[in-house]
């Protein structure tokens, strides 16, 4: 009995094993491939460059405070116009009025002790005069007693021999002994005195040079003091916030009543963009694309907020200062736009292409049959990948899903023409720049309105209930730039 059921299973077995590929080979045979293809033709090329970048002013400016202090007033707000010149906000000037009304009392008491000093130099000066007078008039003194002691030493002398020889009494030597006495005395009274003028002299001539002295420290704190004043002063006129351009506010970063610190750092009342209706795109080009970015080239970009709409400008500046992310290296490139119509903000999202390369006219195949390969086609090698068709080679441009971008240059490809028997034909083609949607065609064994196949779509051949397959879609039209 068991023997007959393992019999039973493995003839069952085999049935079902016909069954399914009787089924298959049915199934196979009730197939129709469907070809998508293209036509080559003629046209324009743009190789562009893609990114993104971020809308930003021209210029713009943060407006802070120099000084510390209570925010008392604020004379504009988001979106605010403002001129050059306007009053936009008030600190506090109590504090910095203070400070300037003691420097100013400062600097009138250090102009008084220097009027003292001068009014101290001119008594010195007087001082000095009339110890030099006085000098001159013991000199004078000094020469009258020497004359005075000369002649009563000649007389005392004379009295001597008159008295010697009998002619004289005593009494009249001794009165000429006593009136030369005394003028040896005068005479020593007066080169005493002539010392004291001198001594007198040279005291008011060292008062003169401490008052002088004293006169240059008063006027040194006289120049301080009113150093003192002046910043005082400029800190009081700081405590009123006035634009430093016309523009418009687009950001207000501090409120009335709020505490401005500018000695721990300078702090940002306001955004103040100088002119909106000219702006740019800071546009971030990776390293592999930024040797093919010039000044002036032509850029297009769009934004989020206006799908559908091109703002068109140019490249104005490529900073070389690198920015690296996650070890990936981005160049800032600067985009100049017109912006007359106020449609763009200041930190607005640009899907950016830069135009780097235009060819005219020429012969060009969509890269839909760059990538397109019959079921049955064998793998293309992807260390040979040529210019646009490596599935995710770096170098193509129109090609690679991952592309960034029209490169130039050629490399050569295989595409499919749709031969007379209704089947894949590959040729070897080479191709040039690509715009991502059409690749230019370099070789000269495809021409003009020879049909490639782009893509194939698998039905059923009876009933509504057939299979569609996969379908590859072509790209029948470009992006224009």
């Amino acid at each position: 009995m068991k023997k007959s059921n393992r019999k039973w299973l493995v003839g069952l077995a085999i049935l079902v094993a016909l069954a399914a590929v009787g089924g298959f080979t049915f199934y196979n045979s009730s197939k129709k491939v469907d070809y998508i293809t293209a036509k080559i033709e003629r046209g324009d090329i743009d190789a562009t460059i893609s990114a993104t970048g971020t809308c930003n002013a021209v210029i713009n400016v943060q407006v802070g405070s120099q000084v510390s202090g209570n925010i008392l007033e604020l004379h504009a707000d988001y979106n605010s116009k403002v001129t050059k010149g306007q009053l936009v906000a008030v600190i506090d000037p109590a504090p910095f009025q203070a400070k300037v009304d003691q420097a100013k009392a400062a600097l009138d008491s250090a102009k008084a002790s220097a009027m003292n000093a001068r009014a101290s130099l001119k008594k010195a000066q007087a001082d000095v005069a009339n110890a030099k007078a006085n000098i001159a008039n013991q000199d004078a003194n000094i020469v009258k007693s020497k004359s005075a002691v000369s002649d009563a030493k000649v007389k005392l002398d004379r009295r001597k021999a008159m008295v010697k020889d009998g002619i004289i009494a005593q009494e009249d030597l001794d009165t000429a002994q006593a009136t030369y006495d005394q003028a040896v005395a005068l005479l020593n009274a007066a080169n005493a005195q002539m010392d004291a003028a001198k001594d007198s002299q040279e005291s008011a001539i060292a008062q003169e040079d401490v008052i002088k002295t004293q006169i240059d420290s008063a006027e040194a704190s006289v120049k301080q003091q009113n150093a003192n004043l002046e910043q005082a002063q400029l800190d009081l006129s700081h405590t009123h916030i006035v634009s430093p351009v016309d523009g418009t506010v687009i950001a207000r970063n501090m409120d009335v009543g709020q505490t401005v610190a500018a000695s721990f750092s300078a702090p940002t009342i306001f955004n103040i963009a100088q002119d909106l209706t000219k702006m740019q795109v800071d546009a971030n080009i990776d390293e592999s694309d930024i040797g093919r970015v010039r000044l002036d080239q032509p850029v297009s970009f769009t934004v989020d907020a206006f799908p559908g709409q091109v703002f068109r400008g140019s490249v104005t500046q490529i900073r070389q200062n690198p920015t690296n992310v996650q070890n990936v290296i981005t160049y800032d490139v600067v985009i100049r736009f017109s912006n007359d119509d106020l449609k763009l903000f200041p930190g607005m999202t640009a899907n950016v292409r830069i135009l780097t390369d235009r060819q005219m006219d020429v012969l060009r195949l969509p890269n839909a049959a760059i990538r397109f390969r019959p079921p049955d086609a064998p793998a293309p090698d992807k260390g040979k990948t040529g210019f646009g068709g490596g599935d995710k080679g770096k170098g193509g441009f129109g090609g690679g899903d991952k592309g960034k971008g029209g490169r130039g240059g050629g490399g050569f490809q295989t595409v499919y023409l749709l031969g007379e028997d209704g089947k894949p034909k590959p040729v070897r083609v080479r191709t040039g720049a690509g715009d991502g949607n059409f690749v230019s065609v370099l070789s000269d064994n495809l021409k003009e309105g020879d049909t490639v196949i782009t893509g194939i779509q698998i039905q059923a051949k009876n009933g509504p209930g057939g299979f569609p397959g996969q379908q590859q879609q072509n790209f029948k039209g470009g992006r224009g730039f």
